[in-house]
């Protein structure tokens, strides 16, 4: 993997930012070996990656997930003003409220992971039934 050798071979102790790791790689390969060298790296070093793999936010323990989202976006309207938002939090924190100060604080971070990176608890649901588990 050159992700690998790349990393091995830089004495650095600076943070490690990877975009999209999974790129290009089956969910096979992220699970058993992409997994196993973020989980050893990051007693090293700090590793901030970007993703939308559920195998490497759950698999590699992630301490801190952010989750983002963007509104305002309006089809053939230009100028239109965009709203970025950020929550941040460990996968152990979970709960579902009423609260309206924006879309991302209505859920916890688990929540959060299962809608966005499984699809939601019927798509997670759904998968889970069918594999038999």
């Amino acid at each position: 993997m050159p992700l690998n050798l790349i990393l091995h071979l830089s004495n650095s102790r600076h943070p490690i930012l990877i975009d999209q790791p999974e790129d290009n790689l089956d969910n096979r390969t992220i699970y058993s070996q992409l997994n196993d060298f973020v989980r050893l790296r990051k007693a090293d070093r700090q590793i901030i990656m970007v993703t939308h793999n559920a195998n490497l936010v759950v698999g590699t323990d992630a301490e801190c997930v952010i989750v983002s989202n963007q509104s305002g976006q309006r089809s053939g309207i230009e100028n239109s003003e965009f709203r970025f938002e950020y929550y941040t939090g460990s996968l152990e924190c979970s709960f579902t409220s009423q609260d309206d100060s924006g879309r991302l604080h209505t859920r916890g971070i688990r929540e959060h992971v299962c809608e966005i990176l499984e699809g939601g608890i019927q798509a997670f649901k759904e998968r889970e039934r069918k594999y038999g588990l």
